[in-house]
C-alpha cells in the first residue's frame, strides 16, 4: 500500500524576540531566519505513519528551498521518499488551503498508485484546517478526521479509529482515503533520528516537481501584530501580612465565593 503523508514546514514563529515582532511590523526585516520545522500535528500525522513501516510511506509538501533540511532530516526514519513541490519564494500560500489540495491533487493524477493520504490537522500559520477536506472533496474520496490509529489489515483494508466528542470509533475501509489526524495526537510527537539513520539516508534523493498552474488565490497577507499577553495585575500593600490577606478575601475573593 502506497501512503503519502502531507506536511506543511514551517518556521518556528515563537523564537522570534519582541524585537524581531516589531521590526516584521514595520517591514523591516523578513522572518525567514526563524528554524523551519513541522507543526505538532503534522509530526503526530508523519509518527502515526511511522507505525505502517511496512507500507511504502512517501513525504510530500509544498514549499521552497528552505523546506529542504528539514525533508532530509525526516528521510532518515522510515520513509523511503520525500517529494517537494516547488513553489516561488514570493508566493505566499499560507491562507490558500485550496490552492495547496490542488497541488497535491495533481501529484496524485501524476502517480495515481497512492491511495491513502494522511494530514495534520491544522498548521501553526495558516490554522486553516480545510486543506485536507478540500483534497477529499476535489478527488472524491472519503475523508476521516479525528484519526487517533491506524492499522493496515489483509487484503488491502484499513482499521482506522478516530475520537468523537463522546467515544472512539473503530472502522474498517478500504482505500483511497483521506486520514487526518485528531487533536488528541499531540501528545504522539515525531521520533528524532539517530546520527546511524542520518548518515544511512544521506543519500537518498529528493524529489522536486514543478508547481501545477492553478488560479492564484486572492487572499494575501498584509500585516503581522504581535498580541499583547501580559495579563493585568495589581499590588496588594499592607502594614502586615494579616492585612493583606483581609484585603485579598474582602475585595477580590469574597464576591466569587458568595456568587
Amino acid at each position: 500500500m502506497n501512503i503519502v503523508v502531507c506536511v506543511k514546514i514551517e518556521p518556528d514563529l515563537p523564537m522570534l524576540s519582541v524585537s524581531d515582532w516589531l521590526a516584521v511590523e514595520q517591514g523591516e526585516v523578513e522572518c525567514d531566519f526563524a528554524r523551519r520545522q513541522l507543526s505538532g500535528f503534522d509530526q503526530s500525522a508523519a509518527e502515526m505513519a511511522l507505525g505502517l513501516a511496512a507500507q511504502r510511506l512517501t513525504l510530500l509538501t509544498v514549499g521552497d528551498e528552505k523546506t529542504t533540511p528539514v525533508l532530509k532530516a525526516l528521510l532518515a526514519l522510515d520513509f523511503q521518499r520525500a517529494v517537494r513541490i516547488e513553489i516561488s519564494p514570493m508566493a505566499d500560500v499560507r491562507f490558500s488551503p485550496d490552492h495547496i489540495a490542488g497541488q497535491i491533487a495533481a501529484f496524485y493524477r501524476q502517480e495515481p498508485d497512492h491511495s491513502v493520504m494522511i494530514f495534520g490537522s491544522q498548521t501553526s500559520e495558516g490554522q486553516n484546517r480545510q486543506t485536507g477536506l478540500l483534497l477529499a472533496e476535489i478527488l472524491g474520496w472519503p475523508c476521516l478526521t479525528q484519526v487517533c490509529d491506524i492499522q493496515v489489515l489483509e487484503e488491502g483494508l484499513l482499521r482506522v479509529k478516530r475520537r468523537t466528542a463522546e467515544y472512539v470509533q473503530t472502522l474498517t475501509l478500504r482505500p483511497p482515503v483521506v486520514l487526518i489526524a485528531g487533536q488528541d495526537t499531540q501528545g504522539s510527537l515525531l521520533r528524532i533520528p539517530t546520527l546511524k539513520q542520518k548518515l544511512a539516508a544521506a543519500g537518498k534523493p529528493l524529489d522536486v516537481l514543478p508547481v501545477q498552474p492553478i488560479p492564484e488565490s486572492p487572499r494575501r497577507l498584509i500585516g503581522l501584530r504581535l498580541n499583547d499577553t501580559r495579563r493585568a495585575g495589581v499590588i496588594i500593600q499592607g502594614e502586615s501580612v494579616q492585612e493583606m490577606a483581609r484585603t485579598l478575601c474582602r475585595e477580590y475573593l469574597q464576591e466569587r465565593w458568595t456568587s
